[in-house]
């Protein structure tokens, strides 16, 4: 007989082939059936619905609200991009013909003087008057020739980097006259009151000023400007119903504040925002239902058993598996268990079939491999007779990409694969062709294989003849026969009979009591033997050393 030299994969419940599943669909649906779908859709979860609804109502007014505020704020920072722009036109103007006069070699206020002044404010756009200053008093000016009495100038408003600045001095030459001022050594001159008649035209609701950097001096004012803050530049993330914009030059010393009111929904018609709640309900309730239905999906069993098998969520625990007529500890039984993600145990007769009818029982096969043989690879390295079984599907077994994932794992490891025995359930032999060739291959690698709960299924004595196997298990079912009188215990010695025949080794499942050991020990004394006679399974760390 075979010395057996296996591991057992299994998930406490055997791997079977997967079942393609029929699935019928009705695409008809009356109009009371679809109204029965909605009501059972709702029940139990109308406060949820009716939160999502208010919640995505609540975001859609939001997000009309961010919208005309984004639409607003483009208006108002267009009107203070283009308000800067022609106060830089307006500044460069005045800098230019302050600088032209400021070079003329005539002779101060002489015709030839007044000409050349003349000549440079009729050339300019924005500059209205052309002058010269002598002791801060106004001499003479391109547009009112030489002054019968020099004007004395008022204290200018601003005085940055050799300039002075006044704003609306009025009362000069004529107390008619009004105008913004500006001068530079002995030269001053007068802006055009045209000079912002492009920009000047706001609408309802807006003001803007035209002021230096820090906001001591304002050239202009638009609109209404009284509750307007020149410092204050609105952020992404102000949603009010007021808007603010605040623009600087890089060349001049030219800031401009704009404010703008009524970015909001109650401004709009009320069609909109009735349109917008209608809109936002219907969504909500909608959305709510969806995610009501994805949460539901997200909690079901399979959705978790897939979050667990591919994101390492299984446990091991490891039966022990002892020689009958010594009982010494020769190998484990690795079983996989599992909790659901609110901690209840499932167990593995529900949770494997259902692996394999979502097809992932060769993840679950490869996730008991790999954790069996990281925590059992220092025992089966020191103790080369020491061995560990798994169950695997008949899919598994013909699938060349877990005899490759097997390989690469036990060398990985370095475990001999003599010590790495695969269990088949009977039930799983319905292919045998393909499923013997597939046997031979993994044998030939040098993994022992085991029938498992042999006796349950329907192959007969030459029928397993044609397997190469190791070793068969007989089902619990028979063990628990012995002593009972029952007709089932005669077949015992049958099936040992039938192991010498086939020369193959036998492991006894279900031994609980000393009577069922002893029987067995006395038909098969080299039998295998596991059952809580001979220890339960146990985590890696609680596992006997012999």
């Amino acid at each position: 007989m075979r010395v057996p030299r296996p591991i057992a994969v299994t998930a406490d419940r055997r791997l079977a082939t997967p079942l393609a599943l029929p699935f019928c669909w009705s695409w008809t649906l009356s109009r009371s059936s679809i109204a029965h779908s909605y009501r059972i859709a709702l029940e139990g979860r109308a406060p949820f619905v009716t939160l999502t609804a208010v919640v995505v109502l609540a975001v859609t007014l939001l997000t009309a609200q961010a919208m005309l505020v984004q639409r607003d704020r483009a208006v108002l920072d267009a009107y203070a991009d283009r308000l800067l722009s022609q106060a830089e036109a307006v500044a460069a103007a005045s800098t230019l013909a302050l600088d032209q006069a400021a070079a003329l070699v005539t002779a101060p206020c002489t015709p030839a003087d007044l000409a050349e002044l003349r000549l440079l404010a009729f050339k300019s756009r924005y500059v209205r008057d052309v002058g010269r200053l002598q002791d801060d008093r106004l001499v003479c000016s391109a547009a009112w020739g030489v002054l019968a009495a020099p004007a004395r100038m008022p204290e200018p408003d601003r005085r940055v980097r050799g300039y002075r600045l006044w704003g609306s001095v009025s009362g000069i030459v004529d107390s008619r006259v009004a105008a913004d001022m500006s001068a530079k050594g002995d030269i001053i001159v007068t802006t055009s009151p045209s000079a912002f008649d492009r920009v000047d035209q706001l609408a309802s609701g807006m003001g803007a000023l035209v002021l230096t950097r820090d906001a001591g001096h304002v050239f202009q004012r638009f609109g209404d400007v009284t509750a307007l803050d020149p410092s204050r530049h609105e952020s992404w993330s102000d949603l009010g119903s007021t808007r603010h914009s605040r623009r600087c030059s890089a060349t001049f010393d030219i800031c401009v504040a704009a404010r703008a009111r009524q970015s909001s929904l109650l401004s709009e018609s009320p069609w909109i925002v009735i349109g917008l709640c209608l809109l936002g309900g219907f969504a909500g309730s909608g959305l709510g239902l969806l995610i009501s239905a994805s949460q539901r999906n997200r909690r079901s069993l399979p959705k978790q058993l897939e979050r667990a098998i591919l994101g390492d969520g299984l446990t091991l625990v490891y039966q022990p598996l002892r020689t009958l007529s010594d009982r010494r500890l020769v190998g484990v039984e690795t079983l996989s268990r599992w909790c659901n993600e609110q901690g209840e145990p499932v167990p593995p007769d529900t949770f494997v079939p259902m692996a394999e009818r979502q097809r992932l029982g060769g993840a679950l096969a490869r996730q008991v491999v790999r954790k069996a043989l990281a925590e059992l690879g220092d025992r089966l390295r020191d103790d080369p007779t020491f061995y560990v079984s798994f169950n695997v599907s008949a899919t598994d077994v013909v699938d060349a990409a877990f005899r490759a994932y097997l390989n690469a794992a036990t060398a990985q490891s370095g475990i001999a694969r003599e010590q790495v025995v695969l269990e088949i359930t009977e039930r799983s032999t319905t292919r045998h062709s393909d499923l013997a060739d597939g046997m031979t291959r993994l044998r030939e690698d040098g993994y022992p294989f085991y029938i498992d709960d042999f006796g349950t299924g329907y192959s007969n004595f030459a029928y397993l003849a044609e397997l190469p196997l190791d070793a068969i298990k007989m089902d619990q079912r028979f063990t628990r026969a012995i002593g009972t009188g029952s007709a089932i215990s005669q077949i015992i010695e049958a099936i040992c009979v039938m192991t010498r025949t086939l020369d193959i080794g036998l492991v006894v499942e279900g031994v609980e009591t000393e009577e069922q050991a002893q029987v067995m020990v006395e038909l098969m004394p080299s039998a295998v033997a596991q059952g809580w006679l001979l220890g339960r399974p146990v985590p890696v760390d609680a596992l006997p050393v012999d």
